[in-house]
Order: structure tokens, then C-alpha cells, then sequence
């Protein structure tokens, strides 16, 4: 009996014949979506970044306004303080006490002389009420200034960061000027006033229309010549 020889043929299935046709087509996509995956992730990572740097300039902005303002309120405050202590040097004070003593004589001497003189005695009244005013303002100007000066120590002490400080002693430093301007000009009124009636001034007649008592007429001599003085002691002791 002859042998038999029998021959098997492996037919692969169908799957495995997808798969082996199909492996290039999936392999494109596949790179693909990395690919736009790589992309995003790249394109995120571009944005973090551009976050993160604007994030830091603005920060830094902040940082440099804030240094500027800082720098800006210290020069204001070495300003201020360098132009209060030039009215706080010894000779200053000085000047500004005599200058308040001699406000309270004239306030005095004004009250008790408006008081004492007769209706019609005008520029007798007159030098009496420009002494009142003058007394006033001298007195509000020395107390101005002694303020200045306790506000300037207490700027000091505290520094740059106390703004309320600083806002208080430009506005004390602002009403001191505008007592010190006015008081300028009613100090020399009245000295222009007292020279005026030198020559014609009556101290014994109460009727007549130059009258002025002696006590009262050299007062406000004494006291404009004094004002005289005193404006340029303060500008000397200034400098």
C-alpha cells in the first residue's frame, strides 16, 4: 500500500490580514496625534511661559513705582525738614520770642488804650487798633512757629512713612507764611502810621484831631521800629 503524503496550507485569518495591511495607516495617525499632541503641549507651555513674563513685569512695574514713590516722599521730606530747620537754628528762636513779647505789649497796650481814649481821638483809636491787630498776629505767629518746630521733630523721628505727618507740617508750614506775610504788612502800616504823626502829634489836647497819649505814641514807635528790626534779624538768621 503506497504512503500517503499530506500537504497543510496555514491560510492567516482575517484579522491578521487587516492588521498587517493596515499597520502603515494607523501608524500615520498615530504619529499625527502625537504630533498635534507634542503641539499643544508645546503651544501650553509657550503660554505658562508668556504668563510667567508678563506676571514678572508686571511685578517688576510695581516694584519700580513703588521705589519712585517711595524715592519721591523721602526727597520731599529731606526738603521739607531742611527748610524747617532753618527756622529752627537758636538765633530764630530767639527772634521769634522777642518778637511774641513784644505782640503781647502791643495787644496790651492797644486793649487798654481803646478803651481809655475819647471817640474822636481817630488816630489815637487807630494806632490802638492797628497795635491790637499786630499783637494778635504776633503771638499767632510765635505759636506757628514753636508747632513747626515740634512737627519737624516728630517727622524726623518718624520718617518717610508717617504721610499724615508730613501733610500736617506743610499745612502748619503754609499758615505760619500767611500769618508771617500778613503780620509783615501790618508792621509796616503801623510803622507808616507812627512816622506819619511825628511831626504833628498833640499828646495834651483830647480835642484835637492828631491826638495821641505819650505812653501810646511811643509804644507803637518802640514796637514798628522793633518789627523793623526783627524782619531783618529772621532773614539774617535764615541764611
Amino acid at each position: 500500500m503506497a504512503d500517503t503524503v499530506v500537504f497543510t496550507i496555514e491560510v492567516p485569518s482575517l484579522p491578521a490580514m487587516y492588521k498587517i495591511s493596515t499597520d502603515p495607516e494607523e501608524k500615520k495617525k498615530k504619529q499625527s496625534k502625537e504630533k498635534e499632541k507634542e503641539d499643544v503641549e508645546k503651544a501650553q507651555e509657550e503660554t505658562e511661559k508668556e504668563k510667567m513674563l508678563r506676571q514678572k513685569e508686571l511685578e517688576e512695574q510695581e516694584r519700580l513705582r513703588l521705589e519712585r514713590r517711595k524715592r519721591t516722599q523721602e526727597d520731599l521730606v529731606k526738603d521739607f525738614v531742611t527748610i524747617l530747620e532753618n527756622m529752627m537754628n537758636p538765633r530764630q528762636a530767639l527772634t521769634s520770642m522777642m518778637s511774641a513779647l513784644a505782640g503781647i505789649i502791643s495787644f496790651a497796650v492797644g486793649v487798654v488804650f481803646i478803651v481809655q481814649n475819647p471817640e474822636h481821638a481817630l488816630k489815637a483809636n487807630e494806632l490802638a487798633v492797628i497795635l491790637i491787630g499786630y499783637g494778635v498776629l504776633q503771638i499767632l505767629l510765635a505759636t506757628t512757629y514753636f508747632v513747626t518746630c515740634v512737627q519737624t521733630s516728630i517727622a524726623v523721628t518718624k520718617g518717610v512713612e508717617d504721610t499724615f505727618q508730613i501733610v500736617v507740617g506743610v499745612i502748619i508750614a503754609g499758615i505760619y507764611v500767611i500769618f508771617a506775610f500778613v503780620s509783615l504788612i501790618i508792621g509796616l502800616y503801623g510803622f507808616y502810621k507812627t512816622l506819619a504823626l511825628c511831626s504833628s502829634v498833640d499828646y495834651f489836647n483830647p480835642t484835637s484831631p492828631t491826638y495821641v497819649p505819650k505812653t501810646e505814641f511811643c509804644t507803637c514807635l518802640t514796637v514798628f521800629v522793633f518789627h523793623i528790626i526783627t524782619i531783618l534779624l529772621k532773614c539774617c538768621c535764615c541764611k
